[in-house]
């Protein structure tokens, strides 16, 4: 029972010491100051998460209507430009396509058909 009561004494000690209350204050203060910067971190961050949201949102959205009105002011139908669009991306590919396989051919030796 001296035992419990030397160890309970102790503890008591330990605990009321000026030097402890400061202890556990500063790790409160410093706890608290580590909390409220790293939410005001979190809310900036998302803050800016926001504001670059709405620029590219709204830069998106100038550069679709510009494509659009560009689009609109071209002589001819719509139908029309697309299929000639369409027709020209397709003979670009195929001529970039038939330039890499005879280039292919070339440096392995076989013969290319000219």
């Amino acid at each position: 029972m001296d035992r419990i009561k030397a160890q309970a004494d102790k503890l008591s000690k330990i605990v009321t010491e000026p030097q402890t209350y400061a202890t556990y204050k500063n790790f409160v203060l410093v706890t608290w100051n580590i909390l409220r910067e790293t939410g005001l971190l979190i809310w900036l961050t998302l803050c800016l998460t926001l504001v670059v949201f709405e620029w590219f949102w709204n830069n998106s959205l100038a550069a679709g209507r510009n494509t659009r009105a560009w689009f609109d002011n071209l002589e001819g139908s719509n139908e029309q430009i697309a299929s000639e669009t369409g027709k020209a991306l397709l003979s670009a590919g195929k001529n970039s396509l038939d330039f890499t396989i005879t280039t292919a051919k070339k440096q392995l030796g076989l013969p290319t058909e000219d």
